[in-house]
């Protein structure tokens, strides 16, 4: 028999020795599951604490999200087990700022020396007060049962890291793997931050600022020069009008773009263009930014044309065709776009999708048109880094089908060619320019697609028919204009005077009665009835 004494000093040395050997092994098994998280299934680090004994990843796929929370902590209770768990969950949340972000399963990995105390069991799966946390799931990986805890927690999250874990036999080598493991998750970060940051990072933001100045010095330019709400200034300046389109200026396609209509119009196009505008240049560079803007803005006001009978203008078409451009770099880097600003976008999308529909002004035709614009001609131009020859085929024919497509559609669409109020406005403006034949057209044209101003392209017809000395056409206009409306008191004057010409004096005499009759102050009127009666004799 042999007897081994030991004084209380050796008995110190080797339970140090002995936590120690169990301390590194508990932090090489720690930093090898993070790795392996990393490089084989890639997961995402989002968080390492300042001792790095607790690491955080988060990997999402198929409308779920997993958040691995690997932690060296020794818990002696479950209720320390509870609290620590839901401090952690609200930590996640209150760092979350994206206006919509998607719920997650929660793994909290405790790698300890031996269980809690008391019955945990509970918490292995439960639902916890934290909003944003759909579900947590706890695990203890002491020497007992980590082999089958490690099974549960690949079943989990679906993952292939925790198949095959071999740890050295001594602490010297558990040290230098544990120091290469640790090197080695920190140089796969920051490659990945690299990568990530250099999607933002394609070009410095310049047309963004050079479309602002434009707009911004036009919009000035409208106000100094009529005001950028009224209808004949914008119509001068370019706005998209589908009669003017018709005749062949189909420039308005573009110069409608760089209008807006009144100072909140200019302001909300002129933020979301600088906030969505910088983002997009940075991801694609100047030059194909400048051309998806462009392409977006001119299929949104195609869009428009063949589908919008009314006056536009404003940048929205192309700037909901940068959204659109977020979108398809959404389907190119869909980890990288959710966990940015995903949710955002689609959020903002939607909404300004709804107030769309919501308020009849907005021109929902422009939006969405711009916004498919977008993405087609995103995928036209592509990525600096990232080309895809196929891709960009099937983006250029889908920007040639639409631009076709819509343009034809809108040719043939009669029913947007002629909006009453755009009509009545250009026939007062061809009065107003003495040009009568095209005030006669253009009312004659119009007529079929009226419905609330009838009566009063019937006036401005008839009022160029008598300056063209053509008395039986304006008699038979203001008729019908007054019959309309029986209260019209300028068809009514303007009848007696068509009825005094034709030498109807009688019947002249009594329309103006009836003008007088509505507004008895005018006086035009009543010197009309005196010179009717002093050529009657009544």
């Amino acid at each position: 028999m042999i007897v081994l004494f030991c004084d209380n000093r050796g008995m110190m040395n080797i339970i140090e020795g002995w936590w120690f050997q169990m301390y590194i092994k508990k932090q090489l098994l720690l930093h090898r599951l993070t790795y392996d998280l990393m490089y084989k299934d890639h997961w995402d680090l989002i968080f390492v604490s300042a001792n790095r004994n607790e690491y955080w990843l988060e990997h999402a796929n198929k409308g779920r999200k997993d958040i691995v929370r690997l932690s060296l902590k020794q818990l002696d209770w479950r209720r320390d087990v509870y609290q620590d768990m839901l401090r952690a969950e609200q930590q996640y949340e209150q760092k979350q700022t994206r206006i919509l972000a998607q719920p997650v399963d929660f793994h909290h990995i405790y790698i300890s020396d031996f269980e809690p105390v008391d019955d945990w069991y509970d918490l292995t799966e439960q639902k916890t007060e934290v909003k944003r946390t759909r579900d947590s799931f706890v695990y203890m990986l002491d020497d007992e049962h980590r082999a089958d805890e490690l099974i549960k927690i690949q079943n989990k999250v679906n993952a292939t890291a925790f198949e095959s874990i071999q740890m050295p036999d001594n602490v010297i080598e558990m040290e230098q793997a544990n120091a290469y493991i640790q090197h080695n998750i920190y140089q796969l970060y920051q490659q990945r931050q690299k990568q990530k940051e250099g999607l933002f990072q394609q070009a410095k933001p310049f047309f963004t600022y050079v479309l602002l100045g434009i707009n911004v010095f036009i919009y000035f330019l409208l106000e100094l020069n009529g005001g950028s709400t009224s209808i004949s200034t914008l119509i001068a300046f370019g706005a998209k009008e589908n009669m003017a389109i018709m005749n062949g200026e189909w420039w308005r396609i573009v110069t409608s773009m760089f209008l807006h209509i009144g100072m909140p119009h200019i302001l909300l196009n002129m933020l979301a263009l600088y906030f969505i505008g910088t983002l997009v240049e940075r991801i694609y560079g100047n030059f194909r930014f400048l051309l998806i803007y462009f392409i977006a803005g001119m299929i949104g006001g195609l869009a428009s044309f063949a589908l919008n009978p009314s006056l536009a203008a404003g940048a929205s078409g192309a700037i909901f065709g940068l959204f659109g451009a977020l979108l398809f770099f959404g389907v190119t880097y869909p980890k990288v776009f959710f966990q940015t600003m995903g949710w955002n976008v689609i959020f903002v999308i939607g909404i300004n999708v709804v107030f769309g529909f919501s308020v009849p002004q907005i021109d929902n035709g422009a939006h969405i048109g711009g916004m498919v614009g977008g993405f087609f001609s995103s995928m036209l131009v592509m990525f600096p880094t990232y080309r895809r020859k196929i891709i960009q085929s099937l983006g250029f024919v889908l920007v040639l089908c639409s631009t076709l497509g819509l343009t034809f559609y809108g040719l043939q669409n009669e029913s947007v060619h002629y909006d009453e109020s755009i009509i009545t406005q250009r026939a007062q403006n061809y009065i107003e320019d003495e040009r009568y034949k095209e005030t006669i057209d253009v009312v004659t044209n119009g007529l079929a697609y009226a419905d609330d101003f009838n009566a009063e392209l019937l006036f401005f017809r008839s009022y160029a028919y008598l300056q063209l000395q053509k008395y039986q056409n304006a008699r038979q206009d203001l008729e019908e204009a007054i019959k309309m409306k029986p209260n019209f008191e300028e068809a009514l004057y303007n009848l007696a005077l068509t009825y005094r010409q034709m030498g109807q004096t009688e019947e002249a005499l009594q329309t103006i009665k009836k003008a007088i009759e509505i507004n008895p102050e005018a006086s035009e009127y009543q010197k009309l009835k005196e010179t009717l009666q002093q050529t009657s004799g009544a």
